[in-house]
């Protein structure tokens, strides 16, 4: 039995006009919603925001995939078989090839409602290829990230000029053989801190697991901003 869907709010740059789309969450799944970066209209005189559709249910599927259990290190490749959609199965060899967290300071100049201002964002590097024999074109990553509370993350839809990570769907087209590395934005609720990444299509599956070495926020200088450091003097 799935929980509860709940419905969150947008970043969104400061001033900007109403937010075009909504997300939610599904079980102990947290499934962010889009976040409204770009500063142009959405379009259309509606000025409430649009949800987009609900995710489907994501069914796991016999094959030769990798099997579900399997502990993997950051970098190692595996093949994930789901069906995104009822009618579309999906094959997709995946490695998770970095995770860093970020300073909250990555998003300085977003509006942010106080849960999303709270949450610590990671930025998580992945390879993808799609070794099925079906176009998975905008179709959502299936990676989570689980934190310490047991909450697994969906990755974050970013549109508009944020680019230290653009994070989102799949490729337009990203036909069978076609090959891409992206980079993904999750922002882990309640201060709470990664324990790995997983796809886990289906409540009850045993998920696939990749671990590794987390990089942490670069620190800023401790000395004045835009004062050099000063030379030392030699002897003599």
């Amino acid at each position: 039995m799935r929980a509860h869907t709940t419905r969150g709010s947008v970043l969104v740059r400061d001033p900007a006009p109403a937010p075009c789309h909504h997300g939610g969450m599904r079980r102990t799944v947290l499934l962010p919603i889009v976040l409204a970066w770009s500063l142009t209209a959405c379009g259309g005189s509606d000025p409430e925001a649009t949800p987009s559709p609900e995710a489907p249910a994501t069914a796991a599927v016999d094959a030769d995939s990798t099997a579900p259990g399997t502990e993997l290190d950051f970098g190692d490749a595996a093949t994930l078989v789901w069906q995104p959609a009822t009618s579309l199965t999906g094959t997709l060899d995946l490695s998770v090839d970095a995770v860093a967290e970020q300073s909250p300071s990555v998003f300085d100049g977003w509006v942010r409602d106080d849960a999303t201002a709270r949450a610590r964002p990671y930025f998580v590097t992945v390879s993808l290829s799609n070794t099925g024999e079906t176009d998975l074109a905008g179709q959502e990553v299936p990676l989570y990230l689980r934190d310490a509370n047991g909450t697994l993350g969906a990755p974050w839809t970013l549109g508009g000029d944020f680019t230290a990570c653009q994070s989102g769907p799949m490729p337009t087209p990203f036909a069978p053989g076609d090959a891409a590395e992206m980079c993904l934005v999750y922002l882990v609720p309640d201060g709470a801190r990664i324990i790995d990444m997983v796809f886990e299509p289906t409540e009850g599956y045993d998920p696939i697991v990749w671990t590794g070495e987390v990089a942490k926020p670069v620190k800023a200088s401790a000395g004045k901003p835009g004062r050099p450091a000063r030379k030392k003097r030699g002897n003599g």
